[in-house]
């Protein structure tokens, strides 16, 4: 039995020391905007946790008698990796968050990417990855119901299909279909509309001026200009789309 319980001490040893390193790498994550932890520099407070494993880990050397000298070796060994690939991480958090961000795109076109999944310095900043094709979708909320739009910078507005309509609570039966609009299919008659709220990841608008389509004349609602406008501004990169609020 002693032997059993000294064999516990370097696992849960090694357990703490993971944890302890594992949680300074979040709050350096997390506060890497600020520029401090704990009123520390990060790159400071970074180095102090470093030596501060290391003290314990050698200190434990001496102290834990049941390790043997090449279990030492074997765990210094294993916290040296674990030091550079954490660290390794952490200094390409930028990189790996925008693979994140295009792995999202890949697997999830129409989901708004925000914050570091963007790829954008703008924090604010929210991307749309282009599908397969070749257009922009993107899933966004009108009056708090969730609707796939194409982002279309030929629609002078925000239209919305007739299904789409009813969904947001607005009756397509009692509206005046009498604003003329030129789409890919000829000229339809289409019923002017203020939408309430509006939302595109963190981007939010309200009293948009919108459109509803009759019934069959669009596949889909259409994200236009009286909602791109309303940004400081939007371009294309490759497949991307960024706006920017």
């Amino acid at each position: 039995m002693p032997k059993s319980a000294g064999g516990r001490r370097p696992s849960r040893l090694l357990f703490f020391l993971l944890l302890g390193i594992g949680l300074t790498v979040l709050a350096l994550i997390l506060r890497h905007e600020e520029g401090t932890v704990l009123g520390l520099s990060s790159h400071d407070f970074s180095r102090l946790s470093l030596l501060v494993a290391v003290l314990v880990f050698v200190g434990a050397g001496f102290f834990v008698r049941s390790m043997r000298v090449g279990e030492v070796v074997q765990a210094m060994a294993f916290w040296f990796m674990a030091i550079v690939v954490l660290s390794g991480l952490y200094a390409f958090r930028d990189d790996l968050a925008l693979v994140g961000g295009r792995l999202l795109g890949a697997l999830a076109p129409g989901t708004p990417m925000t914050g570091r999944l963007s790829g954008d310095s703008d924090p604010m900043a929210v991307a749309m990855v282009r599908s397969m094709d070749g257009h922009f979708g993107v899933r966004g909320e009108v009056n708090g119901t969730g609707i796939t739009f194409l982002v279309d910078t030929g629609a002078s507005f925000v239209t919305l299909t007739g299904t789409d309509a009813g969904r947001v609570g607005i009756d397509p039966s009692g509206l005046n279909y009498s604003v003329p609009v030129r789409t890919a299919n000829g000229t339809m008659q289409a019923a002017p509309v203020r939408i309430e709220r509006i939302a595109v990841g963190n981007i939010e608008r309200r009293n948009i001026e919108a459109l509803v389509a009759p019934a069959g004349a669009l596949e889909q609602s259409l994200l236009g200009l009286s909602f791109l406008d309303t940004l400081r501004t939007y371009s294309v990169s490759g497949d991307r789309l960024v706006l920017h609020p």
